[in-house]
């Protein structure tokens, strides 16, 4: 969310008027990193300004949002993370791997649905399969790394919300990512 334009902004706004105007500001900065036009622009600005250094960090987060765009590619994501399986990079695997079967369950979704109610449908099984596939990805890495696994997407989201419910950022994200899966998948 945080490199949307309109949504990291709303994002930060409830963030700031629920009381954390720290996590308001570090959501301001990742947008500051991660958005093309923007980023390019502030780390210029920063090489300019003799800040080699943040000119770099900024640099290094935009090509991380890049990244995970290529991750979320069904087909492309998978194959990525095989080639990082066999490079012995299980982490850069794994985030390429969920994140691609994330994708490929909005879009089996999204067909499924399109073809039982056509537009609405495709939103709404899209974003229901993202969301089942999450919860497959979740069920999926407790039983390979036990009590080191993490929630993934959608349950994390949901996880977030019950361990903090008073950040509403948390909020905005749930709601943010299920929104952007129902529009993917039409």
């Amino acid at each position: 969310m945080d490199a949307i334009p309109v949504l990291s902004q709303l994002k930060s706004f409830v963030q700031w008027a629920s009381g954390d105007s720290e996590a308001a500001e570090e959501t301001q900065t990742h947008f500051l990193q991660r958005y093309p036009v923007v980023s390019q622009g502030r780390s210029a600005v920063q090489a300019i300004m003799g800040n080699q250094d943040r000119a770099r960090e900024t640099q290094i987060e935009f090509l991380k949002g890049v990244n995970d765009k290529v991750n979320s590619v069904p087909v492309v994501g998978h194959v990525k993370g095989t080639i990082h399986y066999i490079c012995g990079d299980k982490e850069g695997g794994d985030n390429a791997m969920k994140a691609a079967s994330h994708t490929t369950g909005v879009i089996g979704g999204g067909v499924g649905g399109f073809l039982v109610g056509g537009p609405l449908g495709a939103a709404v099984l899209g974003a229901a399969g993202g969301a089942l596939m999450d919860g497959a990805i979740t069920i999926g890495d407790s039983a390979v790394n036990g009590e080191n696994a993490k929630p993934y997407g959608f349950v994390d989201n949901v996880v977030r919300i019950v361990e903090d419910p008073k950040n509403g950022g948390n909020y905005v994200d749930l709601i943010g990512a299920t929104v952007l899966d129902a529009q993917d998948a039409n």
